[in-house]
């Protein structure tokens, strides 16, 4: 798959929908310099057409509670590690999951409304989940960036130009 080509007014219409995804295209057009609504809401269908952007409801743990966070990385047995992680990737404490490569063959985030409730759901669900040999718990007291607030980067788009 091909990298999606963005150029500044897709970049600016990412970053305006970053602040608050209800904002309008007639709104959007107003702040991005060479940008009309129809022009915006075209780029902001092709961006989630092409499976850049999705326009959703972010949901935050803390304020219904969920005030402990924490990365759960663990190792796999051979032959089970994309198993493994589709399961814990659907458990409702779980927040974000992904395999990989390394010491650990899976990384989970959690969220939890204690931090007993953390332990025993991984001592009680993730520890007994088949598959997996060992885990590593680390409780995380301070939330500096989430991937909802990842901005583009300039060098991937064309800063000059149109598409």
């Amino acid at each position: 798959m091909s990298p999606v080509k963005l150029d500044r007014i897709d970049a600016a219409i990412v970053g305006l929908l970053q602040q608050d995804g209800r904002m309008s295209a007639t709104d959007i057009a107003d702040r991005v310099e060479g940008a009309t609504p129809r022009m915006v809401r075209y780029r902001i269908g092709r961006m989630v057409q092409d499976g850049m952007i999705s326009v959703t409801a972010v949901v935050h743990p803390k304020p219904l509670g969920y005030t402990v966070m924490a990365d759960v990385f663990i190792e796999a047995e051979p032959g089970r590690v994309r198993e493994t992680a589709q399961y814990l990737a659907e458990l409702d404490l779980v927040t974000y999951a992904s395999a990989g490569t390394g010491d650990m063959d899976i990384s989970i985030q959690v969220v939890a409304r204690s931090v007993d409730e953390l332990y025993d759901f991984v001592l009680n669900v993730v520890q007994q989940t088949p598959g997996i040999r060992q885990t590593r718990t680390y409780v995380l007291p301070l939330s500096l960036k989430f991937t909802y607030d990842w901005a583009i980067p300039p060098e991937v788009y064309d800063r000059d130009g149109g598409p």
